[in-house]
């Protein structure tokens, strides 16, 4: 088959979508299949078209032309970069003879353009447009006009743009019940989670004498790491051994002194901010922690929880997700008491440690995942 991705990064992973892409186009590619991947790029970044062979497959990486970096929560630029992708889709459909494009929510007026052709338009969920962006542009700019004006934009064309797809690829149940309700009638839609090398992401014995509680993801206003860090501080007191990590790129609406000045205002030490890990180096990390602690607050669940399940790390989430490898609530007390259990009672924290592992090998899997997908394509 041919397929093609649409992707906002490929060379520096910038994003669970991103590292998504790369993985899937890399198997695809292996099962003896031709897979381009249209990607955007900044003027800043050094990276160019490029084929890359892998057994009896191929991998076509093309970049739209490089752009400067725009100004978050313009609806112009945004209007701007979609004509951009539009044409770049349509012009790659037709000179690669393309029988599946996926993309996400956010680029899906692009493939307006692909209703010319004879290209089926999949649309893989991961981020729930609407909920996520109206809370970041609320976290950066804050409740005044221009950010109330952008929430309805962007549920307009949300709504507007989930009738384009063939088929919706929803990650979780929440996905699937927004997605189903205001997809076309005749579009199908099948729920298909996140799936993580569990050859890569696998536990290893912990020799590291601390109690290290840990989340990866971007430090940024919508990742609420003064809420982290708080439930942190409360189910930590009186642990002399315990201490918290923050893997993950540093987003533009934050600075490097950011991390530092939360944690002073939560009176906190015992706190570190690495920075951006590239993916393969992650599980060296995931392995030397104990805990995983996310307060996202949605109804999602990012890739990176999966992966530290993966790892055998018992899973405390303040968010709505419904995922059963670890503990998914949104009452705060709850959620420190849970890691405050975790951290103090030895053969419970081994206990959720292994069933994070066990769910999964049975449901996420890259394989069994990938697979679905595959299946899907042939299908349509």
């Amino acid at each position: 088959m041919n397929i093609m991705f649409q992707v906002g990064s490929w060379h520096f992973d910038k994003g669970g979508t991103d590292l998504f892409v790369k993985t899937f186009a890399k198997w695809l590619a292996k099962q003896g299949n031709k897979v381009v991947v249209l990607v955007h790029r900044l003027e800043e970044e050094n990276c160019k078209d490029e084929d890359i062979s892998i057994g009896k497959g191929i991998v076509k990486v093309r970049y739209t032309p490089a752009q400067k970096k725009g100004v978050r929560f313009n609806p112009f630029i945004y209007l701007y970069r979609l004509a951009i992708t539009s044409y770049y889709l349509y012009k790659l459909a037709k000179k690669e003879a393309i029988d599946v494009v996926v993309v996400g929510e956010t680029e899906l007026l692009s493939t307006l353009s692909l209703k010319l052709t004879k290209t089926k338009i999949f649309c893989r969920g991961g981020a729930l447009m609407y909920e996520t962006m109206a809370k970041e542009v609320i976290k950066e700019r804050g409740k005044g006009l221009y950010s109330s004006l952008f929430i309805q934009l962007i549920k307009f064309y949300n709504l507007f743009t989930l009738k384009l797809p063939d088929f919706m690829v929803p990650v979780n149940q929440a996905e699937f019940n927004f997605m189903n309700k205001h997809k076309r009638n005749l579009a199908g839609i099948e729920t298909i989670p996140h799936g993580v090398d569990t050859n890569l992401f696998k536990p290893i014995e912990n020799l590291n004498k601390k109690l290290i509680v840990g989340y990866v993801g971007r430090l940024a206003p919508i990742k609420y790491p003064e809420i982290v860090l708080g439930i942190f501080r409360e189910a930590s007191k009186n642990i002399k051994n315990s201490e918290f990590w923050w893997l993950g790129p540093l987003d533009p609406s934050f600075n490097k002194d950011s991390f530092n000045l939360i944690k002073k205002k939560l009176g906190i030490v015992n706190a570190k901010y690495f920075g951006k890990i590239p993916n393969e180096k992650l599980p060296n990390y995931l392995i030397k922690m104990s805990i995983f602690l996310q307060a996202e607050q949605q109804k999602n669940v990012s890739r990176s929880t999966t992966e530290a399940a993966s790892c055998g790390l018992p899973i405390v989430a303040l968010n709505e997700g419904k995922e059963d490898y670890g503990f998914f609530t949104m009452d705060k007390p709850k959620a420190i008491a849970e890691l405050k259990n975790l951290l103090t009672n030895p053969s419970y924290r081994e206990q959720k440690s292994k069933e994070s592992r066990e769910a999964v090998l049975k449901k996420y899997s890259e394989d069994a995942i990938y697979n679905k997908f595959f299946n899907l394509f042939k299908q349509k």
